[in-house]
């Protein structure tokens, strides 16, 4: 790498540092230690031995950043790419400072830990963040918790993530989503597209349109047993296991009480199983497996209102 952070969190250029040494230095993509190093007439900066190395930034990465850059540059705002904020301790992929809003474009895969601790970053430095994910991470097909961790909360959109796919010209809301009740799967309510020719301002009234919640389909209790029957036939993991619990107790699957089995789309940002939990709470286990909210660029309030989620399910569950 060609540019690092030196001691007083300045981007440094490694020719510069030969000249004029500020060490110690810091990779501007993960902060870990770096020193300057050379090779025949090449100054440049590597990973300290011992530090983890990370990949360089995809082209897919650079041209989306570059898309979003332009477009908020067209619609008469002052982007910047790579601020680094907070001591050097995070770096903006596109940001507007007189807005103090981070954009980041997500390509790569991000531990539910690191987006944590990357959203409370940005609230401790009164930044709002805008997460927009790149292709790989669309909500379709199977549900993947990488995916279900970005996801944001309205009541005019339900839950919803952004999506910037080839040829970077236009994003993709997909809101109202939720989680099939029998197996991990997206249920979208739709997906609008705005076009990046349009500026900032059309945008933030397009983004605060109200979307018509719509029915998104469930699955009766008798449809759940026969899938229940069928994976036990194919000798599925989960059920074999669940099988040999049940056996060891004295009971069947055909035991299974309706109100364990969930019929209705779930919210897509928890982890665990809402069908074992109520399983597990059946069968009298002392600590149940209780679905854990996993959302953390929700508010502080919508935390507070989704974390008791899964107790209102369960009492709604036993009045069926």
């Amino acid at each position: 790498m060609k540019i690092a952070l030196n001691r007083v969190d300045e981007l440094q250029i490694a020719a510069s540092a030969a000249c004029q040494p500020c060490p110690p230095y810091r990779c501007c993509d993960c902060g870990g230690a770096v020193v300057l190093r050379r090779r025949r007439r090449q100054w440049y900066f590597c990973h300290a031995p011992g530090q983890k190395r990370h990949l360089p930034e995809s082209a897919d990465h650079l041209a989306g950043k570059a898309a979003l850059t332009a477009w908020l540059a067209a619609g008469g705002l002052a982007p910047e790419n790579e601020r680094v904020i907070l001591a050097g301790e995070q770096r903006i992929d596109v940001c507007v400072p007189d807005l103090l809003l981070a954009g980041e474009y997500q390509c790569s895969p991000l531990t539910l830990g690191e987006l944590t601790r990357r959203h409370d970053s940005y609230r401790e430095a009164a930044w709002r963040d805008w997460w927009v994910l790149g292709e790989r991470y669309g909500p379709t097909g199977r549900w993947p918790g990488q995916t279900a961790q970005f996801c944001q909360y309205s009541p005019a959109l339900g839950f919803y993530v952004y999506v910037l796919r080839k040829p970077f010209t236009e994003l993709e809301l997909w809101h109202h989503l939720a989680r099939a009740p029998h197996m991990a799967q997206w249920l979208a309510g739709g997906v609008d597209r705005f076009p990046l020719a349009q500026d900032w301002a059309v945008f933030q009234r397009w983004h605060n349109r109200v979307r018509p919640a719509p029915v998104l389909p469930g699955i009766s209790v008798p449809a759940w047993r026969d899938r229940l029957a069928w994976q036990s036939q194919r000798r599925d993991p989960r059920v074999q296991r669940l099988v040999q619990q049940l056996y060891r107790q004295g009971k069947q699957l055909t035991a299974i009480p309706a109100w364990c089995f969930p019929t209705r789309p779930l919210p897509p940002v928890f982890a665990g199983s809402f069908f074992n939990w109520a399983i597990q709470t059946w069968l009298g286990v002392a600590v149940p497996p209780v679905p854990q909210l996993a959302a953390p660029l929700f508010t502080p309030a919508e935390q507070k209102k989704w974390a008791g989620f899964p107790a209102r399910w369960l009492a709604q569950q036993h009045q069926l």
